[in-house]
């Protein structure tokens, strides 16, 4: 991704004073779609990882903070963010009016579609089970993906100069077919719903040695239910060409093993996974497919509506029956 928010030399030394790091160089990390991150070289060897937060406030960074520190102290494989040296009960610098965190560098790597085996989805299902289990006491924030907030998306979407009539006709499709349903059905979703990751794709999770070693990017992180966190992990890694029914099966059985589902979180997952491939849908119209082509990573929300009608097609026992729930 293009660097959002400068970070010259000498500010990442001066965040990195702040952390009691002896910064030597700072390169930008070109991955990611919200955020400016940065790898720190430290003086004597050794590295960290800078983020920038774009779109949080400092409150909102600070929560996520917090939280990130919570999982890492109850198992969860998630780097601690680090404190500032001066005020230890604080994780959050500032640069250019922007939240600044500092976590310890983890290496590993992400795994490509065609790496992920049954028993990599197996231990991402248990990796995110261990998650929903450490956050359930956590104080989390409600979602930021509403139906309220998405509907608001859409309309600012075809109000945009120049959208062509297909991307017209895959909104309203959206808008009449998907949204409308689940406005009437999201008072219902209290039951089986905690602190969720929200966004668990592979490029959110390291690898060393065919073991997890890190789950990354909690900024998705909210008070959600927990059959749709286990639809958007399963629609992220278990899709190809269409749903890789090993896979998925593979990841629910993962999750199932450390954290059982419910009868009624299992009877839920369809119109989870539904809601789940409208929201991804949604979000890559207006974060992505607005953006003019070369200035980030791009992410076609096609490949979502394309899950969406893979689930109309597989039906909400044909699901349950592939995933073994």
């Amino acid at each position: 991704m293009a660097l959002l928010t400068p970070v010259p030399p000498d500010a990442a030394r001066r965040l990195g004073a702040l952390y009691g790091l002896d910064v030597a160089s700072a390169r930008p990390i070109l991955a990611g779609s919200v955020n400016t991150n940065l790898e720190l070289a430290l003086a004597g060897g050794g590295r960290a990882f800078l983020r920038v937060y774009e779109e949080q406030t400092l409150a909102t960074a600070s929560g996520e903070a917090r939280l990130l520190a919570h999982l890492s102290g109850h198992g969860v494989l998630t780097p601690r963010p680090l404190r500032l040296a001066a005020t230890p009960d604080s994780f959050i610098a500032e640069h250019a009016g922007k939240p600044v965190a500092v976590f310890p560098w983890v290496e590993g790597e992400m795994l490509c579609q065609a790496s992920v085996t049954p028993e990599a989805a197996a231990q991402v299902g248990a990796a995110l089970a261990r998650v929903h289990l450490a956050g359930s006491p956590f104080e989390a924030p409600r979602s930021r993906f509403t139906p309220a907030i998405l509907w608001g998306r859409l309309e600012r979407c075809r109000r945009a100069p120049g959208f062509s009539p297909e991307q017209h006709e895959a909104l309203a499709y959206a808008l009449e077919e998907r949204l409308t349903h689940f406005v009437t059905r999201m008072p219902q979703r209290e039951d089986g719903a905690g602190l969720v990751h929200g966004d668990l794709f592979r490029d959110n999770v390291l690898w060393r040695d065919g073991r997890i070693v890190a789950l990354l990017d909690f900024e998705s992180a909210s008070h959600e239910s927990y059959p749709f966190d286990l639809m958007v992990t399963i629609l992220a890694w278990c899709f190809g060409d269409g749903l890789d029914q090993p896979l998925a099966r593979a990841l629910a059985q993962g999750y199932a093993a450390v954290r059982p589902l419910p009868a009624a979180e299992a009877e839920a997952l369809h119109d989870e996974g539904s809601y789940a491939a409208l929201r991804f849908t949604i979000t890559r119209l207006t974060d992505f497919e607005l953006r003019p082509r070369g200035s980030g990573v791009f992410k076609d929300y096609r490949r979502f509506l394309a899950r969406a009608e893979a689930l109309d097609q597989l039906g909400a026992v044909g699901l349950r029956t592939v995933l073994g729930v």
